[in-house]
């Protein structure tokens, strides 16, 4: 008897685990623009272009209970997400964003070197987000390179639900943007338009 009660246990254990286990998740991002300095770009057009550098795609992975790892995944192209927030930024400055070529000047070109987000499950699961960010501006022959990295670490006591990923996530690249397009960045374009 005591063994079909050890059988019992360990089969409503391993259902229990499954129970807590999710699959992969796939991630809705919608950053919010940062908030900018003055006004200073007087409706000047600025070429803007998002280079995706990451050697993946996967914005990072979450550990299950059992140790199963699932795949967190962009739902759209990450690139295009970040443009659209970048784009607001520079309207902030009033500037105007239009079309990267390379002859648009000023222009400036917003590279991702790095997303990621990791969870770690655990009591409490652990949340672990760093984007890193790196953004050149030409005008003429003139050209203005800054970087920026935002680090956040959480805490949850539950898993992770797709919408908390992401949120977490849009908070990094907020905070990166906010750091990468600062006042000088701005005065650097519209000293050389």
């Amino acid at each position: 008897m005591p063994a079909l009660i050890r059988v019992f246990s360990a089969f409503c254990l391993l259902i229990f685990i499954a129970g807590c286990s999710q699959s992969t998740q796939n991630l809705r991002l919608s950053p919010t623009p940062p908030e900018t300095g003055p006004a200073m770009g007087s409706g000047v057009a600025v070429g803007l272009q998002i280079v995706d550098a990451r050697s993946h795609s996967d914005l990072g992975v979450l550990e299950n209970p059992d140790g199963s790892i699932v795949r967190l995944t962009a739902a759209q192209d990450v690139a295009y997400a970040l443009q659209l927030v970048a784009a607001e930024a520079l309207r902030g400055y009033d500037f105007s964003p239009a079309l990267w070529t390379s002859s648009t000047t000023p222009r400036v070109e917003i590279r991702i070197e790095q997303l990621d987000h990791e969870v770690t499950a655990g009591v409490p699961y652990q949340l672990e987000t760093v984007v890193a960010l790196k953004g050149t501006a030409w005008a003429g022959d003139d050209r203005y390179t800054g970087s920026a990295r935002s680090n956040l670490s959480n805490q949850r006591a539950l898993p992770p639900s797709d919408k908390t990923n992401a949120e977490i996530i849009e908070t990094a690249i907020t905070r990166a943007l906010r750091q990468l397009l600062d006042e000088d960045f701005a005065r650097f374009i519209q000293s050389r338009r």
